[in-house]
């Protein structure tokens, strides 16, 4: 049975970006992922720029992602705002971005087991993973499986027995759209996010309400029934050719808090908790979330922590007073501009204030990482 000092279960955005920080600092990392690179997820793909100057500091190459720096308010009774972003993003696909972070983990030395891990269990100070027809054995586990996996139901983890209404839909299309722009649709049970990617395809995601996908229960027709809906979203891709052969989707979006250690695992990304997407922070975070996870894993396994209990403790407690502040103004926002009545309240207090907006969108990010 073949033993590393790290594991970690799930290779997105925090479980790539914690296996190049911890093997870049001389540790054994191990990542499980079920799935090859590169491939399309369901993501907004709007990257913000307070992780940029880091990523390029560790070697992953963005200088083709277009710049974002403005931000476009619609509705679908035709209210619109552009606002100015205050530190903007770019725009850079799922596709891209995790198979550059996975090509630089392995420069950096961190191997890839490409299975499912089916059972995970903790004794004698040592985590026990067990794929199909292997064993492993880790001291620390980190847990970065995304928004919801069979690893959460394996850990008994609350969240995963309730039921949540949101989905989330994505398509690339061959589309006319700025570059420098990303753009917030607002529509009947839902929103979405319009950007144009490295590659030039414009990237459309959003999400849903479960009811609002039951009267047109069919990816494609839905897709159609939404943009034919609004008219701002019309004008773009009423014609624009789909990219995919089908569109991708993931139900049972849950935005609950969950716990950040269980059973000794350490979670991170969209596993430790999601920021609402309308806040456009969602991949930021993930990375930072790697980042953290990883300084408090590599104190614990140089000795600099000297318990377990103070490894968990101090990741914890960074991770609250971290992203805490984000999070809640990101639920503020899911809230009011997911209504209608609170829409239209937003928007008007956009167009004359901006400044207003520009701060709660300051709010919701955090500050540009140059290390």
């Amino acid at each position: 049975m073949k033993e590393v000092q790290v594991a970690i279960i799930g290779a997105g955005l925090a479980g790539l970006t914690a296996s190049i920080e911890l093997a870049l600092a001389g540790f054994q990392v191990m990542v499980f992922e079920k799935h090859a690179f590169p491939r399309h997820k369901v993501c907004g793909e709007y990257l913000s720029r307070e992780v940029v100057p880091y990523l390029e500091n560790r070697g992953v190459p963005l200088s083709d992602a277009p710049s974002i720096q403005k931000m476009v308010l619609a509705t679908s009774q035709g209210n619109l705002n552009t606002i100015e972003l205050p530190l903007g993003g770019i725009g850079i696909s799922r596709y891209a971005l995790d198979d550059r972070l996975y090509k630089r983990a392995l420069q950096a030395g961190v191997e890839f087991v490409f299975e499912a891990v089916y059972h995970l269990e903790f004794n004698d100070d040592r985590h026990r993973i067990q794929t199909a027809d292997k064993s492993f054995k880790a001291k620390v586990v980190i847990g970065s499986w995304g928004k919801r996996s069979g690893m959460d139901r394996e850990l008994k983890r609350s969240f995963f027995k309730r039921h949540s209404s949101w989905m989330g839909i994505k398509m690339h299309f061959n589309a006319k759209y700025p570059n420098d722009q990303v753009g917030l649709y607002f529509f009947r049970g839902g929103y979405g996010g319009l950007s144009v990617t490295e590659s030039g395809a414009v990237n459309f995601c959003f999400l849903l309400q479960s009811s609002r996908f039951k009267e047109t229960p069919d990816l494609h027709k839905c897709l159609e029934s939404i943009i034919s809906e609004h008219p701002e979203l019309g004008d773009v891709l009423s014609e624009a050719e789909p990219l995919f052969p089908q569109a991708l989707s993931i139900s049972q979006i849950s935005f609950e808090a969950k716990r950040l250690v269980q059973e000794h695992v350490l979670f991170a990304g969209d596993a430790a908790r999601l920021i609402h997407p309308l806040t456009g922070n969602g991949m930021a975070m993930a990375i930072d979330g790697g980042r953290r996870v990883a300084h408090w894993t590599g104190e614990y396994l140089s000795g600099a922590l000297n318990s377990r209990d103070l490894l968990e403790e101090s990741y914890a407690k960074e991770w609250r007073s971290a992203y805490r502040e984000r999070l809640w103004w990101g639920r503020q926002l899911q809230r009011l501009l997911t209504h209608k009545q609170g829409r239209r309240m937003g928007m008007d207090l956009a167009s004359r204030f901006p400044a207003a907006l520009k701060a709660v969108i300051r709010k919701t990010h955090g500050n540009q990482q140059l290390i």
